[in-house]
C-alpha cells in the first residue's frame, strides 16, 4: 500500500476546506433566513402542520394559535445577520484571493532553476569515443555547477562565495539585517538563496515566505505579511458572527423545549456553538501576536529566541584596538561571479561603499521588531481606523519601503546600539524602562513597607502641617496656598 505524502495531503486539505466552510455558512444562513426567520403563507390543516409552520414562520408570521408575530426582532435579526455576513464574506474571500495569488514567496537562486533544469535534463548512455563533459570544468551553465555525484559544489551557493551579487547587494545597503555568526546573510540551503528578515521556509510549498506566519487548511494555503491583516479581520468577524448566531438560535431553541425542535435548529446550534469557541481562541491569539508584532513560528521560542543582527556602524574605529563583537566589511571591489561564457573572469569592479557591521545579540527573549503596542498594531492592521475593520489596504509593514531595515526595529535595537558604542549614551545613564514597570515596583514597595509605609505617609503630613502654620505666622505663602 502506498504511503501518503504529508505535504500532498495538507495541499489537498488546504484546497477542500474552504469550499467546506462556505457550505455550511450557507446552510445556516438558510436555516435561518427561511426557518427562523421567513415567510410562510399557507395555512396549518392538522397538528404536524401547525408545529411544521410555526418552525417555517417562526418570527414574521407565526400560526395565529400559537404566537403573535415578532415583526420587530426577525427585521433587527435579519438586518444584523446580512451585516455581519457581509463582512465575514468580504474578508474571507479577500483573505483566500490574496493567499492564492500573492502568498509572499521570496524568489529562488539562480542555481535552485540550474539544479532542476538537470534534473529534468534526460541522461543519455555514453557512445563509444564520445567526449563527455568535465564536471569540474564544466560545460556550459549546468556544467559549471556540476560535481561527479550530481549535487552542486558548495562553492557556487553558498554563504562563501558570490558576496557580489545584487541579492547580497540588498541586504548590506541597509543599516539591520539578521546574520549568521559570520555576519553574511542567513542562507537557505532549499531555496539556494539568501532569507529575508523575518522569512521562513514552508515545508508544505517548498518556499521561503516573507514573515510567515503558519500555514492555515481554512484558508487554503500560507499566512504571511500580506495576509495577516486579513486574516485577522476573518477571525475576529468570524467570531462575532458565530457568537450572535449561537445566541439567538440558543433563545429560540429554549423556547421550544416543551414542543417538538427542528433538527435544522439543533445543527446549526451545535455549528455556531463549536465555531464559536476556536474563533474566540484564534482570534486572542491572533491579536496578541499583532500587539506583540509576532508571529505564530516566533511565538513558539519567543523565551529563548536570541536575535543576531549585523548593524551598520557609521564611524568604524581606524586605530585596530580590539573590539568587545565581531565585525564584519561588505562593499569595496570584489571579483565578479565567474560566467562559462568568459575564457577568463572580468577584472573587478567596484561594487558600493565600504560598509562595516557590527555583530550583535540580543538578550534571550527580546523582541527586536517590538515597536510598543499601538504601533506594532498600526503596523499590521493600518494607520485608519476603517483599516482595522475593513479588508481593503495591505498592512503597512508589507510595503518594504525603508531604507534603513526590513522591518522596523524598536527600543531593544535602540539599546544593543548604545551598548556597542555607535550610539551615545543615555544623558542620564539609567536605561529608559517602561512605564508599567515602575508602576509595580512602586506597589510592590508600598505593599512591602506594611506600616512602615503607613507611618511614613502620616509623618509626611505632620510637616507638611507644621509648613503651613509657619508659612501664614511669617506672612508667606505656605505650601497649597494659591498666590
Amino acid at each position: 500500500m502506498p504511503q501518503l505524502n504529508p505535504k500532498a495531503l495538507n495541499i489537498w486539505t488546504a484546497r477542500i476546506v474552504p469550499l467546506v466552510l462556505v457550505g455550511i455558512v450557507a446552510y445556516s444562513t438558510w436555516v435561518i433566513i427561511v426557518l427562523v426567520c421567513g415567510q410562510y403563507a399557507t395555512p396549518a390543516s392538522s397538528c404536524e402542520d401547525e408545529i411544521d409552520s410555526i418552525l417555517v414562520n417562526y418570527l414574521l408570521n407565526p400560526a395565529p394559535t400559537v404566537r403573535k408575530p415578532r415583526h420587530g426582532v426577525g427585521i433587527a435579526i435579519l438586518t444584523i445577520y446580512a451585516c455581519l455576513l457581509l463582512l465575514l464574506a468580504l474578508t474571507y474571500f479577500r483573505l483566500i484571493f490574496t493567499v492564492a495569488t500573492n502568498p509572499g514567496y521570496t524568489p529562488r537562486g539562480p542555481q535552485w532553476h540550474a539544479q532542476k533544469i538537470r534534473e529534468m535534463r534526460p541522461s543519455r548512455p555514453s557512445q563509444p569515443g564520445s567526449r563527455q563533459a568535465d564536471p569540474e570544468k564544466g560545460n556550459g551553465v549546468l556544467g559549471a555547477l556540476s560535481t561527479p555525484n550530481g549535487c552542486l559544489p558548495a562553492s557556487s551557493y553558498g554563504p562563501l562565495s558570490h558576496t557580489s551579487t545584487p541579492s547580497l547587494q540588498e541586504f548590506y545597503m541597509r543599516d539591520v539585517f539578521s546574520c549568521e555568526s559570520d555576519g553574511r546573510p542567513i542562507w537557505c540551503s532549499t531555496c539556494l538563496n539568501w532569507k529575508l528578515d523575518r522569512a521562513h521556509h514552508c515545508r508544505e510549498v517548498g518556499r521561503c515566505v516573507r514573515k510567515m506566519d503558519h500555514f492555515c487548511p481554512w484558508v487554503g494555503g500560507i499566512v504571511s505579511e500580506n495576509s495577516q491583516k486579513f486574516f485577522v479581520l476573518f477571525v475576529v468577524w468570524g467570531a462575532i458572527y458565530c457568537v450572535f448566531t449561537m445566541s439567538f438560535m440558543a433563545k429560540f431553541v429554549a423556547e421550544r423545549t416543551h414542543a417538538e425542535v427542528n433538527t435544522h435548529w439543533i445543527v446549526v446550534l451545535c455549528f455556531a456553538s463549536l465555531f464559536s469557541l476556536f474563533l474566540l481562541g484564534m482570534s486572542g491569539s491572533s491579536l496578541q501576536f499583532v500587539f506583540q508584532n509576532s508571529t505564530t513560528i516566533e511565538n513558539l521560542s519567543r523565551r529563548t529566541k536570541v536575535w543576531q543582527l549585523a548593524i551598520y556602524m557609521p564611524n568604524p574605529p581606524q586605530d585596530g584596538r580590539p573590539l568587545p563583537f565581531r565585525t564584519v566589511t561588505y562593499g569595496g571591489q570584489f571579483p565578479l561571479p565567474p560566467n562559462p561564457q568568459y575564457p577568463t573572469p572580468p577584472s573587478p569592479q567596484p561594487i558600493g561603499p565600504m560598509r562595516t557591521f557590527a555583530i550583535l545579540h540580543s538578550r534571550p527573549g527580546e523582541n527586536v521588531w517590538d515597536l510598543g503596542y499601538f504601533r506594532n498594531f498600526e503596523t499590521v492592521m493600518g494607520e485608519h481606523w476603517y483599516d482595522w475593520i475593513l479588508p481593503i489596504k495591505h498592512s503597512p509593514c508589507a510595503k518594504h519601503d525603508r531604507s534603513d531595515c526590513e522591518f522596523g526595529t524598536g527600543a531593544v535595537v535602540e539599546r544593543m546600539k548604545r551598548e556597542a558604542g555607535i550610539l551615545p549614551p543615555n544623558p542620564t545613564g539609567l536605561e529608559e524602562k517602561p512605564r508599567r514597570h515602575r508602576r509595580r515596583r512602586r506597589r510592590r514597595s508600598r505593599r512591602g513597607s506594611g506600616t512602615d509605609g503607613e507611618e511614613g505617609h502620616g509623618e509626611r503630613q505632620r510637616h507638611r502641617r507644621q509648613h503651613r502654620r509657619h508659612g501664614s505666622r511669617n506672612g508667606r505663602p505656605g505650601h497649597g496656598v494659591v498666590v
